[in-house]
This record gives C-alpha cells, sequence and structure tokens, in this order.
C-alpha cells in the first residue's frame, strides 16, 4: 500500500515539475502556435462584437484562387470599421486577414495553416466556409460520439456481458494566459444504457455515467502529456460512485510515430448494497475500488489521412495482464468512425474462476465534428484522453 501511494505522489509531482517547466523555460518560437494565440485573442476583443451585429450571410464556393465568404451586417460599431484600402497582413505569411468595409465583412482568404476568422475558428483551412449567424458555443472545441458498447468484469458476477448504447461528449480549450498557451483543459461526459432485458440476476437495467475533466500538454516533437480525474456512477441492481486519477506521458516523434506510458491509480472507494435474485432476492453489502493500471503504448496518427492507431500492454495492481487496441478513422469532414477493444486477463486462471474476475470492453462508435474543424486537423487543443469508459475504468472487489 506504502508503494501506491508512493508512486501516486512520485506522478502527480512530475506531471506538475513537467508544466512548471514548459511554463517558466523558454522554448523555439512555434509558429503556428503563435497564430492560434493570435487568433484567440482576437476573437476574444472584437468576437461578441461582431457577434451581435451579424444578422446573416451569403457564401461563394472557392473560385480559382480566391476563397470568397460576405458577411452582412446590421449596425457595424464604428470602432470595428477600417478603410476600404486597409490590407492588414498575418505575421509570416501573405494572408489577407478578415476586413471590416463600410457594412460588410470581406475577404476572409486562409492559406496554409493560418486561420483568422470571427467564426469556427480551428488549425488548418476552412474549406467550406463559415456561415452566419455564429452560434454562441464554439463547436469547434467539441466531438459528440454515440454507438455501441459491449462489456464484462467482476460486477457482471461472471453471467452474462452488458451490450447496449452509449453517448457523451468531449471538449477541449487552450489557456492563452497559462503556460505560453502550451496548456489546455478537457471536460468529457459519456453515457451509458445496457442490460435493457435483464440478467441471470436482476430484472434492472444497467446505467452508467462518467465524467473526465484535467489538464494536458500537446507537443509537434517530444513530451506530451497530462492528467485527468475520471468519476463512474453505476447504477444496477446497486448504486455505485468511484474515483480514479488517470495519467499519461509519452515522446512524439516528428514522423507522427508516439511511444508512451499511460495509468489509472485509484482514488477513492465505494460499497454496494447489492440485491442479488430475481424472486427472493438477498442483499449483500461489498467494497469495490478502481483497478490501478499501468500500461505502455505505441500510437500513430497520420497527418494526411488524419488516422489514429494505438496499440497497448500491461498490467494492474492485482497483477492482472492487460491489451488493448483503438482505431479512430476520418469517414468524411464531419465525421469520423472510432472503435476500441480492451481485455484484461485475470491473474486468477480459467481454474480458479478466473472468468469471474475478467474484464473486457468493446466499443464501436460514430464521432461527430460539430464545427468547422474536422477529423484530419491537427489541434492544440483537442482532448488528449478519452472520455472515462468500461475500457480504462476498470473495477476489482476488494
Amino acid at each position: 500500500m506504502l508503494i501506491k501511494h508512493a508512486l501516486k505522489i512520485i506522478t502527480l509531482t512530475a506531471f506538475a515539475v513537467y508544466f512548471a517547466a514548459q511554463y517558466s523555460v523558454h522554448a523555439a518560437d512555434n509558429p503556428l502556435r503563435a497564430t492560434v494565440a493570435e487568433d484567440a485573442t482576437l476573437m476574444t476583443i472584437i468576437g461578441p462584437k461582431i457577434d451581435s451585429v451579424v444578422s446573416h450571410a451569403t457564401y461563394t464556393l472557392p473560385g480559382g484562387d480566391d476563397t470568397a465568404s460576405v458577411l452582412r451586417t446590421e449596425q457595424v460599431p464604428a470602432e470595428l470599421i477600417v478603410p476600404a484600402n486597409a490590407t492588414p497582413k498575418i505575421s509570416g505569411s501573405e494572408a489577407t486577414d478578415t476586413l471590416l468595409v463600410g457594412e460588410s465583412i470581406v475577404d476572409e482568404i486562409v492559406i496554409g495553416d493560418n486561420l483568422s476568422s470571427f467564426c469556427g475558428g480551428r488549425l488548418g483551412i476552412c474549406a467550406d466556409g463559415c456561415l452566419i449567424p455564429c452560434p454562441t458555443i464554439d463547436w469547434d472545441r467539441f466531438t459528440f460520439f454515440t454507438g455501441f458498447s459491449a462489456f464484462t468484469g467482476p460486477l457482471n458476477r461472471g453471467g452474462a456481458a452488458s451490450f447496449g448504447f452509449t453517448e457523451g461528449f468531449n471538449y477541449g480549450n487552450g489557456f492563452n494566459c497559462l503556460g505560453r498557451g502550451e496548456i489546455s483543459a478537457q471536460f468529457g461526459l459519456r453515457g451509458t444504457q445496457t442490460n435493457l432485458s435483464g440478467s441471470e440476476t436482476t430484472t434492472s437495467d444497467r446505467k452508467q455515467l462518467f465524467l473526465t475533466t484535467g489538464l494536458f500538454h500537446r507537443a509537434d516533437w517530444g513530451l506530451q502529456g497530462g492528467a485527468v480525474v475520471d468519476y463512474m456512477h453505476d447504477d444496477w441492481n446497486y448504486n455505485l460512485d468511484l474515483l480514479q486519477v488517470r495519467t499519461e506521458i509519452s515522446w512524439k516523434f516528428p514522423d507522427a510515430h508516439e511511444v508512451g506510458f499511460w495509468m489509472a491509480l485509484d482514488a477513492d472507494h465505494g460499497v454496494s448494497h447489492t440485491s442479488v435474485g430475481k424472486t427472493n432476492p438477498n442483499i449483500i453489502d461489498e467494497s469495490w475500488f478502481s483497478a490501478d493500471v499501468y500500461t505502455f503504448f505505441i500510437r500513430n496518427t497520420n497527418p494526411e489521412t488524419g488516422v489514429m492507431a494505438r496499440l497497448m500492454g500491461g498490467f494492474t495492481g492485482s497483477k492482472d495482464g492487460l491489451l488493448g487496441v483503438q482505431l479512430r478513422t476520418p469517414i468524411n469532414e464531419n465525421w469520423a468512425l472510432d472503435v476500441n477493444a480492451t481485455y484484461l486477463i485475470p491473474n486468477e486462471g480459467s481454474a480458479s474462476d478466473g472468468y469471474r474476475e475478467e474484464s473486457w470492453d468493446v466499443g464501436f462508435n460514430l464521432v461527430l465534428f460539430p464545427g468547422c474543424k474536422t477529423p484530419y486537423d491537427r489541434d492544440y487543443n483537442n482532448p488528449l484522453f478519452d472520455v472515462g469508459s468500461n475500457g480504462n475504468f476498470f473495477v476489482d472487489r476488494r
């Protein structure tokens, strides 16, 4: 137990030192990061004013070498109107920034990796343009997912696995005033509805809720990582609440390959009062905890196709083995397909009822990118961690 607590303290301290170093040590300038920070500052200053006056827009598809987006407005504030012959430039490029001329916003032209826009700002080119009115929510920061989920674990008591539906979202945003703009935060939610026809031990269906929140840092080349807190509520023939801390650190190579290590540590135990039996149920009091997981992985994200593949293998604090695979591939600029599978190999083995202790999870999800951001983009604020699930939140009996 002392070793486990020491590992938790060492891990959290290491990440604190890492993020502090990122904040205090001067690193080489990154033009893409600088552009992102400038765009975010521009949006903060005049974005709300633009949103308040824009009514509707017409959009012209790219023709030749030009991309034109004409935004019609009602009463543009005088301080935002610039002369028609003014042509501000983005630092380090020849792209013309968005201009306010008279009562129209004209010439939203994007070249290369730079984008300065009042609607749907993202890394990369917004090829389809941004229609007006702009939503008050920055949808580029969200991804939504829905699909099927099948899983089992000690909570299934060796009976049939749980199968059903899952849905949720993941949100990421950066802190331009913290860590030289290199630290981002994420928040995600996932719900599952399974065992819709009951099971061997109960007639109740099963509902789960996962919440994930934390900080992370993405890199083009070098160290990247972060830490999140996962909360799980499991409502079946019991009510169970558990908490874990999940951390990840990896080294990213410029050729899109990545090697790293992630682990999940138990943060809060839970007690269940379980009603077992359909006709004459018995009440069983049990204590549960989230398994400590230590996993190595390799990951590759192809910058051209947007396909991400990850293989992982490791062990738990109870000497169980762990294997996993994940594949995410774009379907088009708004949708991607995410498939994952994880298997926890119980230490007990088949000769000692190991099937009651094994855990596995298989997920099949469609992922929606509702804003101008697409599955192909390189986005430093894209959440580094998947939302908590039965594939990264393993429960065991004390």
